[in-house]
């Protein structure tokens, strides 16, 4: 990357690159983005956020709107002001605007796009994790629904899973639990126990539906871990795979577009090294999936 970075995000657009915005850099909530070309397999950095943020959350919003949504984290002068602003970038003007702020402040948060809803749904985090809210992408508007995630959730990560449901891991109270969300009835039901205890890991959607979790901060002893392991959401199970070459936590992953290799890879991006957080990653790692 261009930059050293944890807490950030990584979108995956349409043609296959990735959008990384913000995250913890130098003590410092950053403001810049930048986009990831696995073709040329170089960085190139676009304009700067509106508000420097870390713990935030951004998803792509598909055509026609075709712009990128950033939402809430941690900013301010001091960086510890927890956010309820949002903004669109547009990929045409290279510019970012400001759009209707989420109704509650959240940090450390998972959120997700839902084509057959065309809504984004915010869900866990610090601040109002207990209340879900749902942005309507047609309105620009947030509303929120009472129901209550069990347990309260704090930094989780999640994923859309090929049968609608919502996947929920990496919680600091779970224990190593995860949880399904429906989104339609708006309800939370346990899935099952993680092989480790680990939060601010990193959550990504394979192509084959299973679920890879990388990472994170052993719950047990604070430190940062190279494990990973895979959900199967038929079989409702979680298995240990492979180790990353690092260690980190508060990083990112993503599934690249199989088009730009042999076989389906993941991108795992910055994070973490320790526990003070005084070591921030700028370098990237690949992880061949087999299944």
């Amino acid at each position: 990357m261009n930059n050293a970075r944890s807490t950030h995000t990584a979108t995956l657009l349409p043609d296959g690159r990735l959008f990384v915005t913000g995250g913890w850099y130098y003590n410092t909530a950053s403001q810049t983005a930048e986009i990831y070309n696995p073709v040329s397999n170089s960085w190139s950095a676009v304009s700067n956020m509106t508000f420097g943020r870390y713990g935030h959350q951004a998803v792509y919003l598909p055509a026609p709107v075709n712009k990128i949504l950033v939402m809430g984290g941690y900013g301010g002068s001091t960086g510890s002001v927890g956010l309820q602003s949002c903004e669109l970038y547009d990929f045409v003007s290279n510019q970012w605007t400001t759009t209707t702020s989420m109704i509650n402040a959240r940090v450390y948060f998972t959120a997700t796009y839902l084509p057959s809803m065309n809504v984004v749904v915010a869900i866990g985090g610090g601040f109002s994790g207990s209340v879900v809210e749902i942005f309507t992408v047609s309105t620009l508007q947030w509303t929120q629904s009472s129901n209550t995630i069990a347990p309260y959730a704090l930094t989780p990560k999640g994923t859309l899973l090929p049968n609608g449901q919502f996947l929920l891991a990496g919680d600091a109270y779970s224990n190593g639990g995860t949880y399904l969300f429906n989104p339609a009835t708006k309800l939370f039901t346990f899935a099952a126990n993680t092989t480790q205890l680990r939060n601010e890991a990193s959550v990504t959607l394979l192509p084959s539906g299973s679920v890879l979790l990388t990472g994170g901060f052993d719950t047990t002893t604070s430190q940062p871990i190279r494990s990973a392991e895979v959900y199967d959401y038929q079989l409702n199970m979680w298995r240990s795979v492979a180790d990353m070459n690092t260690t980190r936590s508060r990083h990112t992953a993503v599934t690249l577009n199989n088009s730009f290799s042999t076989s389906p890879t993941v991108l795992v991006i910055g994070g973490q090294h320790d526990w003070l957080g005084g070591h921030d990653l700028i370098d990237c790692e690949l992880f061949s999936v087999n299944g």
